[in-house]
């Protein structure tokens, strides 16, 4: 359950109007935002630092995965929220700390949950703080940025800064695979070749599911499926023909699957998930490649298949932290490339393209990280 109102805390400090007087640049209490202020061009402001409440902490930002939000607003700009920054999977180290925050300390590397709840709302009272009415998203695309500590969760020490911005995407894996109430008697269908949908099978074959295949439309990702993560996978197109696929679904099990996680909801995937389900089992929704999807009532009504949403997240990090650190998640492998701060043009370009062609992310980095031993510790600042 969430403490405070986080929206009512945080958003004064967030959409804070910028001084008329521009601060200086070696003004150490002002930090730099990323703004997309018309398509394909980034804009550098200096603001002030915002305020330290008594349940926040001031996070110096060190690395910031770049997500398909971003790319979109890179594209197409987005005037309706001119004051929200950029950069929603972020990892840092904490520099200050508010009066009544007692599990973290200054110096101390941190994942954020970006997503803000208004903790007041029935949702966010019974820990749904996910599908609170008034979610709204803090950015981290800046040199700094405050959270609600209760938002913020350690990074064990042998995970990178730049690992750790996967952390929401495992995080939404290991919900969906909680809903499916999966076991080791499982036999999982995931379909979308996505990086969720590999994080949910990421966390199915760390419970123990008995099998686990993957099945998608785009040929470089599941390849990279295979080799990389060594998940089965099947292959279909739209205009595969629902029994050729089918074929390759119970060659994979030597049965038909208990479960299915779809994390490219839409007519094809739909109907492919009820047709291969055994009666009585469990078809998990996670995300959307269309916004409807017309499927057969009659056959989820026969089968008596449930059909459970699993959007976002929540109380997930924990164990999706846990699963990184055992190296049962090595989210690294996500990772395409690494671009300094004075780097963005090139990163956002970068992740424009792999949005394209694959599923690996595009990586900012404000501080560069030195492994120790196995042990990750700050190095130094790209940017002052």
């Amino acid at each position: 359950m969430r403490m405070i109102s986080t929206k009512r805390c945080i958003s004064q400090a967030q959409h804070a109007p910028i001084t008329k007087e521009e601060p200086g640049e070696d003004d150490l209490s002002t930090m730099e935002v990323i703004r997309i202020p018309a398509p394909y061009q980034i804009s550098r402001e200096r603001q002030p630092q915002p305020d330290v409440r008594p349940f926040d902490v001031l996070i110096d930002i060190g690395s910031v995965a770049l997500t398909g939000s971003d790319i979109h607003v890179y594209e197409n700009s987005n005037k309706s929220m001119e004051g929200m920054t950029l950069g929603h999977d972020a990892t840092g180290f904490v520099e200050k700390v508010g009066s009544c925050v007692k599990h973290l300390h200054v110096g101390d590397r941190v994942v954020v949950e970006s997503a803000l709840s208004c903790g007041i709302c029935d949702y966010c009272k019974r820990g749904l703080y996910n599908i609170c009415a008034d979610l709204m998203y803090n950015g981290f695309l800046a040199t700094h940025q405050t959270h609600p500590a209760d938002l913020c969760h350690r990074l064990p020490d042998s995970t990178s800064l730049e690992e750790g911005t996967l952390t929401q995407t495992l995080a939404m894996g290991c919900q969906a695979c909680f809903k499916a109430q999966v076991s080791p008697t499982s036999n999982i269908l995931i379909i979308g070749s996505t990086p969720t949908a590999v994080a949910a099978a990421l966390c199915a074959r760390a419970i123990g599911a008995r099998k686990v295949t993957i099945a998608g439309s785009m040929r470089s990702s599941l390849k990279m499926i295979d080799c990389d993560f060594g998940f089965k996978t099947i292959y279909f197109d739209s205009n595969a023909l629902f029994g050729e696929v089918l074929e390759d679904v119970y060659s994979k099990f030597q049965e038909w699957p208990n479960c299915a996680i779809n994390c490219a909801i839409s007519p094809m995937t739909m109907n492919l998930a009820v047709m291969a389900l055994q009666p009585c089992s469990a078809c998990i929704l996670t995300e959307c490649e269309s916004e409807c999807a017309s499927f057969n009532a009659l056959d989820i009504l026969m089968k008596n298949i449930r059909l459970i949403p699993s959007f976002r997240s929540a109380n997930m990090y924990p164990t999706a932290l846990q699963l990184i650190k055992s190296g049962r998640a090595p989210m690294q492998k996500f990772i395409a490339r690494t671009f300094s701060w004075s780097m963005l043009e090139e990163a956002f370009k970068s992740a424009q393209h792999e949005s394209n062609i694959g599923l690996r992310k595009i990586i900012v980095n404000n501080t560069e990280e030195i492994n120790i031993g196995g042990l990750f510790k700050k190095k130094l600042k790209y940017h002052n």
